[in-house]
């Protein structure tokens, strides 16, 4: 089970997710980059606060949409605190294609 939902926020898209972010949740998401990716906002800040778990697919659905804004000129910021998400960011090496922050206020003053 997954939460999304998305908004345009002080010059950034933000989108919010929660619950576990799998196979079942990927259509949703590339769905809203797209729209992210196409929209007037330079930033795009994804809130991952609320997520448990995340697989291979939807990790490369960030990360091919990481790719995308920043072939159009815009920057993903990924918000992780200290857990289980974050080390997954950071051991397998993604944490480098995006912006990491600790809290939405520091990913917003990034964007």
């Amino acid at each position: 089970m997954f939460t999304l939902d998305h908004d345009p926020v002080d010059g950034s898209h933000l989108i919010v997710a929660g619950g576990e972010l799998d196979l079942a949740a990927t259509s949703e998401m590339s769905a809203i980059f797209a729209m992210a990716t196409a929209g007037p906002q330079d930033a795009v800040v994804l809130d991952l606060v609320g997520v448990d778990f995340i697989d291979s697919s939807a990790l490369g659905t960030i990360l091919r949409a990481a790719q995308s804004l920043e072939a159009s000129g815009k920057r993903l910021h990924v918000v992780a605190p200290e857990g289980p998400v974050r080390r997954l960011l950071e051991i397998t090496g993604t944490a480098s294609r995006f912006s990491l922050h600790g809290t939405r206020d520091d990913a917003f003053a990034a964007a």
